[in-house]
């Protein structure tokens, strides 16, 4: 017997953070952070992205244990490329192999964002500002990777037999440091001094005293260089300042670059350490044990050999449209130089549209494979 119920209070947010865990287990994933998890999703929390939506979660129950679960939510702000008149959401979505489990969510899910008057359910969908979109639908025996979605490979089926098309996919890349093509990072060297001649090129790192300041920035280019790409919700000022505050523990120092030309931002590029090897044994619970683990392995607690993360994430590369050419390959083989030095041996570029073909040819350049597939479906609301 299947049976959806509302998420009222804390003890139900609760069992909704826990409802994955015995499908992670199973296929050798690892959850996140417990409490982190239980900031991020309630929506009396910090989070500014509640603001700005109105939202409800979903928990399945088959024979009276946890099955399966949900999130919809329609949206008050700005969605590049989205309609949000017709158009409403779906996130969160994690689901035992039970196609009749699936169903019952997406039926509650529909019967939702019909009260609201939509015509069209888009998803699975992240509401916060990381813009986490889709189901992965290939690169299952991969790294798993710090705010990246990871699912089994059976997901896709569930949304498809529930009468899910596609909408459009996002690719991840792979980086292997220790073989970064030296051709590219020697021509990026000598793109520098071209665009040294035309005027003044600084790329910096950022001043971790001031990373307010310094994010702000990283705001203003993200906002201005991803205007125009599907699915962007741009970012505002309580955004920044929550993002800063959830990202400090892992930012490092070196891996947060900013390109700037004649004194003015042009460009930012941002690395961060993959959480997940780092908290692999942690069971998602952070006690005073793992508190001590996860300072001591991201290199936060100073040591004679500072212990480093092999593996990471490039979370942005953006540059502002009129110096994307030159200086887009400047950050990223600067980046990946940086990468090298720290001891990370690999690193995934992600996420970028299937039709952005610029990035995407670029990465290609800069030795990037994909090797991570996510699909973002829709469903006409009838």
């Amino acid at each position: 017997m299947i049976k959806i119920r509302e998420v009222e209070n804390k003890r139900d947010l609760e069992k909704f953070v826990e409802m994955p865990y015995g499908i992670y287990k199973e296929y050798g994933f690892i959850p996140l952070l417990k409490i982190m998890e239980m900031e991020n999703l309630d929506p009396k929390g910090k989070s500014p992205a509640f603001k700005k939506m109105e939202l409800i979660y979903y928990i399945a129950y088959k024979n009276d244990k946890p099955a399966g679960r949900i999130c919809v939510y329609t949206a008050k702000h700005p969605v590049v490329g989205i309609d949000l008149e017709k158009v409403g959401f779906f996130g969160y979505f994690e689901c035992i192999n039970d196609l009749d489990v699936a169903q019952r969510l997406f039926e509650k899910a529909e019967e939702f964002l019909k009260e609201k008057g939509k015509k069209e359910i888009i998803g699975p969908a992240s509401f916060a500002y990381d813009g986490l979109w889709g189901v992965q639908i290939d690169g299952f025996n991969r790294m798993q990777m710090i705010m990246i979605p990871f699912h089994p490979h059976y997901y896709k089926d569930l949304l498809e037999k529930a009468g899910f098309n596609k909408k459009i996919d996002f690719f991840a890349w792979h980086f292997n440091l220790d073989d970064a093509p030296i051709e590219r990072i020697e021509k990026a060297k000598k793109i520098e001094n071209i665009i040294k001649e035309k005027g003044k090129l600084l790329i910096r790192k950022a001043n971790m005293k001031k990373i307010r300041e310094e994010m702000e920035i990283v705001r203003k280019i993200y906002n201005k260089a991803w205007e125009n790409n599907w699915g962007t919700v741009l970012l505002d000022e309580d955004d920044i300042e929550y993002i800063t505050e959830e990202l400090k523990p892992v930012l490092i120092e070196e891996t947060v670059q900013i390109a700037e030309f004649n004194d003015q931002p042009v460009g930012i590029a941002v690395g961060i350490p993959n959480i997940f090897e780092v908290i692999k044994d942690m069971n998602g619970k952070l006690n005073l044990k793992n508190i001590f683990k996860l300072l001591y392995r991201l290199g936060k607690i100073p040591y004679k050999r500072r212990p480093r993360v092999k593996t990471g994430r490039i979370l942005i590369l953006g540059v502002l449209e009129e110096y994307r050419e030159g200086i887009g390959v400047i950050l990223a083989t600067r980046l990946m130089e940086i990468g090298r030095k720290l001891g990370y041996k690999e690193a995934e570029g992600s996420l970028t549209l299937e039709n952005n073909y610029a990035i995407n040819n670029l990465i290609k350049r800069l030795g990037g494979k994909p090797y991570k597939k996510f699909r973002v479906y829709c469903k006409e609301i009838k």
